[in-house]
């Protein structure tokens, strides 16, 4: 403000000298030394400038020349609004970030301007100041938050490490100035886990770091009941109240045996279950039900699933239609999706399919099996509809009452694309226990 306030004094002050050089009358005889020197348009403007290397920040000092001018004026880059002006021609100019600009001087006379434009190439500097603290929370859910800000970084990597700083737990480098990580407990009793955190501002230039000891306490972890099954070989082997429902478009089961070798290969199932998306949207896909004591599956502590997928490069849909599905590339992405459909007092929610978090992965070839596992503990993989769209954001576990999904759903990336056609296979879905580990669940019998 002081900067745009000095300007337009400067303006005045020039619109001033205009009247009065202007004006026909006869007006005072020394006029014409006060004008001394003065063009109408200066001359021989010329912009130079220096990189400050006393300077941690991105600072550039500038050297205006000139004849005939009143004052400069420069903008750092050509679409500065509030340029920096100087009756001397000495400017200082702080960046915010490593790059290359276009400075504009503007030379002030008596009846017009004069410019000179210059590239600036602003090199990348070793961050500093680097600011770093850990907020650990207190109601045993294990989640610990990272802060740090540090001049000119471009990422952050979290390293966090046991307490004697050789064992490493996690890594992650980030853009963001803040990041959250959650511990959790495979033990069924109270733990605290003293860590390290080594901290690090990057850019292309160097790092600084530093290091923060901290302590987080996790409440027991919860051992799921032995009717707690959550598992369907495609075999006969199903439990967990799963109900396989593609809504508008169709699943079913195949014989491995009818299928091509390639399918074959690598599976040693008799059958695997195809989801075939002939046409229009996409909706559930795998749906759950509640257990048979009426209580819900709960989703606050264990949320890994693992799924075999196989996506062939072209398929004969069970309808007869010919898919290829090397068409898109989104038809080698899978997602899975936890939905949250209703409220406490058991009413639907009314934009449903906007209370859902999903991951998805992507297979690395066509005409194979891969193992997919989808981590609902891990925060940072998870993605959700833009706010925008009214979007419900909320993370698995968040510790918050009425907010536990009772929904699944598996579907290609390509669900809502009405003139995609496309179909996979799939196979052996199941819960993990918290460790990554099967549950190995013995499913009673029908």
């Amino acid at each position: 403000m002081i900067k745009r306030i000095d300007f337009l004094k400067k303006l005045i002050y020039t619109i001033i000298i205009l009247s009065l050089f202007s004006c026909e009358s006869d007006y005072d005889k020394g006029m014409d030394d006060k004008l001394k020197g003065y063009q109408d348009i200066p001359t021989d403007v010329k912009l130079t400038y220096d990189i400050n290397a006393d300077s941690p920040g991105y600072v550039v000092d500038f050297t205006a020349t000139g004849k005939g001018q009143i004052y400069y004026a420069l903008k750092k880059d050509v679409n500065e609004l509030d340029p920096e002006t100087s009756t001397d021609g000495i400017f200082s100019i702080k960046y915010d970030n490593a790059g290359v600009y276009k400075a504009v001087l503007i030379a002030q006379g008596l009846k017009g301007t004069a410019n000179d434009t210059v590239k600036v190439v602003v090199d990348e500097k070793i961050p500093f100041e680097l600011l770093a603290s850990v907020e650990v929370s207190n109601d045993g859910s294990g989640k610990v938050k990272f802060n740090m800000e540090a001049q000119n970084a471009t990422s952050y990597q979290i390293d966090i490490f046991e307490s004697d700083g050789t064992i490493l737990i996690f890594s992650d480098v980030t853009d963001a100035t803040n990041y959250s990580y959650l511990f959790l407990n495979e033990e069924l009793e109270e733990v605290t886990k003293d860590c390290l955190v080594t901290i690090t501002a990057k850019n292309n230039a160097g790092v600084i770091t530093e290091t923060i000891a901290f302590s987080v306490t996790i409440a027991a972890g919860v051992a799921p009941p032995s009717t707690w099954g959550f598992f369907d070989d495609m075999d006969g082997n199903v439990c967990g109240g799963i109900n396989w429902n593609a809504v508008s478009d169709e699943t079913g089961l195949l014989a491995i045996s009818e299928l091509p070798s390639e399918v074959q290969a690598n599976n040693s199932s008799a059958t695997l279950r195809y989801h075939y998306k002939a046409n229009g949207a996409q909706w559930g896909v795998l749906e759950f039900s509640k257990l048979a004591d009426g209580t819900e599956f709960d989703f606050s502590f264990q949320a890994k699933f693992r799924v075999n997928v196989y996506i062939p490069s072209s398929a004969v849909a069970p309808d007869g239609n010919v898919i290829d599905n090397t068409d898109n590339p989104d038809k080698k992405i899978i997602r899975l999706y936890l939905e949250d459909r209703y409220k406490e007092d058991g009413s639907s929610y009314g934009d449903s399919y906007k209370r859902n978090v999903w991951i998805e992965k992507e297979i690395s070839a066509y005409d194979q099996w891969e193992t997919l596992e989808f981590d609902f503990t891990n925060q940072s993989e998870y993605n959700y509809h833009s706010a925008a769209y009214g979007s419900y954001k909320y993370y698995i576990p968040d510790g918050q009452e009425g907010q536990n999904p009772d929904r699944l759903y598996l579907r290609t990336h390509v669900n809502g694309n009405a003139s995609e056609s496309t179909i996979y296979y799939f196979d052996d879905f199941e819960l993990l226990d918290i460790d990554g580990s099967s549950l190995g669940f013995v499913c009673p019998a029908e």
